[in-house]
């Protein structure tokens, strides 16, 4: 049986300045995606997306000096697929840290 999600992601591209560097200042490019979920939840509390990523680029000491919009797409997701893959990506970073902690202690030992 196959299980599915539709995920929305909508890009946007914040152009945003670093106060605390000397003039001139770069204007620096970011792209940030936010999902149907997030979306949602601003437009519950009554927040447009743009206004919610100056308040957290802001937060961060930047001063945001544009925020386009970008393009929407929707991702179909099999969230079998994406469960074996992430329990295989979980279980290869605990045989990594585990040969990391064995390997640490063989150096001393000679």
């Amino acid at each position: 049986m196959k299980f599915e999600k539709t995920i929305n992601l909508t890009a946007y591209e914040v152009e945003y300045i670093d106060q605390r560097q000397p003039k001139p200042r770069t204007v620096h490019r970011e792209t940030v995606v936010l999902d149907g979920g997030k979306l949602s939840a601003l437009e519950r509390l009554g927040m447009r997306p743009a206004g919610y990523l100056a308040q957290q680029f802001e937060r961060s000491g930047y001063t945001v000096a544009t925020i386009r919009r970008g393009e929407t797409i929707n991702a179909h997701v099999d969230l079998a697929e994406l469960w074996d893959k992430t329990r295989k990506e979980i279980e290869l970073q605990q045989v990594v840290a585990a040969a990391a902690r064995l390997g640490g202690g063989s150096d001393a030992v000679e």
